[in-house]
């Protein structure tokens, strides 16, 4: 379609064939504040019959996310932003030590590699489900809870593990 100019308006987006016949959509979402590189929202559509107008439906509705704001900006994961922020907050030493012992027990361990714009209210939710069953996040296999992380004899206060919050 050309404008008044009589130029060519080009697509935003992309769609690519890949091996096997399914196609990636690609949109170009701006620069990651946090590397500094490019950052594209893609989606790959398995083969079938419909997969070129599937496609061009998801390029749509990605070129309205990134128009809209409703896209991840950032490809960084939920520890990289939150050891960001821990590098330059201006925080009393006792509550640093809080947040950093919360970030390293549990956040780190059940949210740290997840991509930050991933985490929605149902990652969350379960998230705050497993804080509530156990403290330790154990497994649900037996296991011992040991008085000390040194090598000793158990005693009495060593016994089998008992989920708390």
């Amino acid at each position: 379609m050309g404008d008044a100019g009589g130029r060519q308006r080009r697509a935003r987006g992309a769609i690519e064939k890949l091996a096997g016949g399914a196609l990636r959509v690609k949109v170009y979402a701006g620069i990651d504040p946090i590397s500094h590189r490019r950052h594209y929202l893609t989606e790959t559509i398995p083969a079938s019959p419909t997969a070129e107008k599937d496609a061009e439906k998801v390029r749509i509705r990605l070129v309205n996310e990134v128009n809209e704001r409703r896209n991840p900006r950032t490809k960084a994961t939920v520890t990289q932003l939150i050891e960001k922020y821990l590098a330059v907050a201006n925080i009393d030493p006792g509550t640093r030590r809080g947040y950093e012992r919360n970030f390293r027990n549990h956040v780190k361990p059940l949210l740290g590699s997840q991509p930050a714009g991933k985490v929605d209210a149902q990652v969350l939710d379960s998230f705050y489900a497993e804080l509530q069953r156990c403290r330790v996040h154990c497994d649900g296999k037996r296991r011992v809870d040991h008085r000390t992380t040194v090598p000793h004899e158990c005693d009495h206060r060593c016994g089998p593990h008992e989920c708390s919050r």
